[in-house]
């Protein structure tokens, strides 16, 4: 007679689990960080040290915690932007080019009046960044909604455009003659700068305001007529038997999130970095896609999962430093993450049974 096996089987859960929405990035935090312990023991580092420089030490000093702040505060400002794109289901793959844009336009008040010392300086500089991302959206919105063109593809591809146009700027007409010959512009005086809020470290006006804008995100969303129209314009047969367009919705959408990532680019080379450079090209508008998501696409949920990968980006630093590991650790550790979470996230619709063969 043949023995019955258990297996193990996933069946669709009638509605998405609420709970595992919560559980879900938990679970893949925790996978990530098991598969970082085993992946430091196969290159022949000390695991225990290598987890240690990676996740714990940032965290042991006040200097550490700022970092990792500043890291953070760009992340949760472009992923907060990007949960609307994504809750409308427009995929906006273009806030890295949306947010060198912004950068770029409000660094022109500082190329253009280097030495710039009016009380206006900096708004000005917070309005363009807006701008700047804002119209760069708009070229996706418009090929979208006209032409119909794919916009992952378009806003993805845009991407490449504006880093060739950030080099051009910073290795031609805006190179400041005085660095030497090294790309970048003119370094940004008092008045184009951010001020520092926490003595001794990079956190500054900037920061704080970027983790503002998540709770902000949350109460449009929430409370909202344009949140309700992002909710049912998933579905044109819903926008239209709602009455509202969702040509409209895409293109609010994508001014929204496009803007923040500008502002965010803005905010980097007016606070941390202190000019437009090359170095502004740091992948960050695609790691806040991992952001996004990792915070289920709920604008408060953001704020965590932006100091999660934050972490990484420091430790990353940090452990190349002290135990001299790779500084392509922090990429590898968010491709890690997005894998688990797109592991766990089955979860949420799918609940696992066990059957017998």
């Amino acid at each position: 007679m043949r023995p019955e096996v258990l297996r193990m089987r996933l069946v669709r859960r009638e509605r998405p689990s609420a709970a595992m929405r919560i559980v879900a990035p938990l679970l893949a935090a925790l996978a990530a960080a098991l598969i970082t312990f085993a992946l430091l023991g196969l290159s022949g580092k000390a695991p225990f040290g290598g987890f240690y420089a990676l996740f714990l030490a940032p965290l042991g000093s006040a200097s550490g915690w700022a970092d990792v702040l500043v890291k953070s505060a760009p992340l949760a400002l472009i992923g907060a932007g990007l949960v609307v794109a994504f809750r409308a289901r427009v995929w906006n793959i273009g806030a890295q080019g949306q947010y060198i844009a912004g950068a770029v336009l409000g660094s022109a008040v500082v190329v253009y009046h280097p030495q710039i010392a009016s009380a206006w300086a900096l708004p000005a500089m917070v309005a363009l960044g807006l701008v700047g991302g804002m119209l760069y959206a708009a070229i996706p919105a418009f090929l979208y909604t006209r032409f119909n063109a794919n916009v992952i593809l378009t806003s993805l591809m845009l991407d490449y455009v504006a880093l060739a146009g950030l080099h051009y700027l910073t290795f031609g007409p805006w190179r400041d003659p005085a660095n030497f010959g090294f790309p970048g512009s003119v370094s940004f005086p008092a008045a184009a700068s951010l001020p520092v809020l926490w003595p001794g470290t990079q956190f500054d006006l900037g920061a704080l305001a970027a983790f503002g804008a998540a709770p902000l995100i949350w109460l449009l969303l929430r409370g909202t007529l344009f949140g309700f129209q992002v909710r049912v314009s998933a579905s044109d047969a819903a926008s239209t038997y709602a009455g509202f367009s969702r040509a409209r919705v895409i293109w609010s959408a994508l001014l929204l999130s496009g803007g923040l990532a500008g502002l965010a680019g803005l905010l980097q080379v007016a606070g941390p970095i202190g000019q437009l450079q090359t170095s502004i090209a740091s992948e960050l508008g695609f790691a806040a896609i991992i952001v996004a998501y990792l915070g289920q696409l709920n604008p408060l949920g953001v704020l965590p999962a932006s100091l999660l990968v934050g972490l990484f980006y420091v430790g990353a630093n940090n452990a190349q430093i002290s135990f001299g590991l790779s500084s392509s650790l922090g990429e590898l550790l968010q491709g890690v993450l997005l894998f688990t979470l797109l592991a766990s996230n089955v979860l949420v619709n799918y609940r696992i049974a066990r059957g017998r063969l």
